[in-house]
């Protein structure tokens, strides 16, 4: 009897554990839903980490989930300068989000490794027909939509458009005149013998953020950074004479005309834009996304703060600076990411979404609008015109590097501008010497 007994109890306890199991997998059924039926979609969002973007996204947020209760969505802010690094280890270990921050600097890279489903079936072609269609080409891969376009942030000037009337000057539009607009606005405004304001807040961080910034100045004195040759090679500029030409421009504003505040090589996008919202800098490199952030800090500025195309040696340049989101190829819940992102891009919330961070709208029915005509967004619109594609090639995004370290050895005064451009250039070729 003990025997039976205790073989009774042994099946009992194998039954209590099955049952158990089958509980808690009946939680989320095949699709991952929970079992009030909500899905949970999980966005890695680097506006998250940004003020006032973060605030204003969960707002959207708040009113698409109200929209549609049985949703949840929970944002993962990753700081822009480390998106990368992050997706691409998340990406190794099998555990991307069901969305994420996306740029066609890094699209390809992540469309190698398998991060991205293809949006182009996802979304629809007759859908993606409400967007600029150079646009939706510099976010796609053969093809193959790799992010939908939320918003674009082509480089431009952004200036203190009161400063420039008091003292008789007019935007910038060459090297010349930007230097000499730089020096009349570097002065010590208090009369204690120290300089408190300076002409230009250059980013000069060795990252992405300072690298972009870069790369439209080095184009304008006609340098790229890659392109193909008539024969189809690549070849870069960057260890050429115009391309030592900017790395010299870099380095003179700091050195020479003294016009930069001190702490460059530290200075990043939220260092600058602070100085620029306190009145310590009277222009910037920047997209139209300053313009949220800085008048957060002050929003005494508005009305003050004017934009114009990036100045020139040869031609003006800028990037289409576009940022978006992709859904992952391993996502149980394309549909419902997808029916968030149309949410996110509608006309009503474009223009929102404009006013609130400055950022221009990706759609052709919202670029019409009159609010992008104002003397703070004119700039951004004409920029636009003069923007670049990124580069078909898959390691694109190392070139930041190569060019932030050469910047910064000359602002540093570690080396001159020609040897600078050399060493850029060879690192160059040794990377372009390595694509497949």
């Amino acid at each position: 009897m003990k025997k039976w007994g205790f073989k009774w109890l042994s099946l009992v306890l194998v039954l209590v554990i099955v049952l158990s199991g089958c509980s808690e997998k009946s939680s989320t059924n095949s699709k991952g839903k929970n079992e009030d039926g909500k899905v949970t979609l999980k966005i890695i969002s680097v506006s998250q980490t940004e003020q006032p973007d973060g605030e204003n996204e969960k707002k959207l947020a708040d009113e698409y989930m109200k929209q549609n209760p049985n949703v949840k969505i929970e944002f993962i802010g990753v700081p822009m300068n480390d998106l990368y690094k992050k997706l691409t280890t998340l990406a190794t270990g099998g555990d991307l989000p069901d969305a994420f921050t996306m740029t066609p600097e890094f699209m390809r890279t992540a469309n190698e490794m398998g991060m991205t489903a293809n949006l182009t079936e996802v979304l629809g072609e007759d859908y993606l027909k409400d967007f600029y269609e150079n646009i939706i080409e510099e976010s796609s891969v053969d093809g193959k939509l790799q992010l939908l376009p939320w918003n674009a942030t082509p480089q431009a000037l952004i200036y203190r458009g009161d400063w420039f009337e008091e003292e008789g000057l007019e935007a910038p539009r060459t090297w010349d005149e930007f230097i000499v607009a730089a020096q009349k606005l570097t002065k010590d405004t208090d009369n204690d013998g120290k300089v408190d304001q300076w002409g230009f807040g250059m980013i000069g961080t060795r990252n992405g953020s300072g690298a972009t910034r870069f790369f439209p100045v080095m184009r304008s004195f006609g340098a790229e950074e890659i392109r193909k040759d008539k024969s189809g090679k690549w070849v870069s500029d960057v260890g050429t004479d115009e391309a030592a030409k900017a790395f010299q421009l870099y380095g003179d504003l700091v050195n020479k005309y003294e016009v930069v505040p001190p702490g460059v090589t530290e200075t990043g996008f939220p260092e600058a834009a602070s100085l620029f919202a306190t009145n310590k800098v009277a222009m910037m490199f920047t997209g139209p996304n300053a313009l949220g952030t800085i008048y957060a800090e002050n929003p005494d500025l508005k009305g003050k703060i004017y934009s114009t195309p990036i100045p020139k040696d040869k031609e003006h340049v800028s990037t289409f600076g576009i940022i978006g989101y992709g859904i992952s190829e391993t996502s149980e819940h394309k549909e419902e990411v997808a029916d968030w992102l149309k949410f996110l891009v509608s006309k009503e919330n474009s223009l929102k979404w404009n006013e609130l961070s400055g950022r221009l709208p990706t759609r052709k029915d919202v670029g019409e609008s009159q609010q992008l005509t104002t003397p703070e967004m004119a700039g951004f619109s004409e920029a636009i015109k003069y923007a670049f594609p990124i580069p078909n090639f898959s390691s694109y995004a190392q070139f930041s590097d190569i060019v932030s370290e050469g910047y910064q050895s000359i602002i540093t005064g570690d080396g001159k501008a020609e040897d600078v451009a050399k060493n850029a250039g060879k690192r160059a070729n040794e990377l372009i010497s390595k694509e497949k």
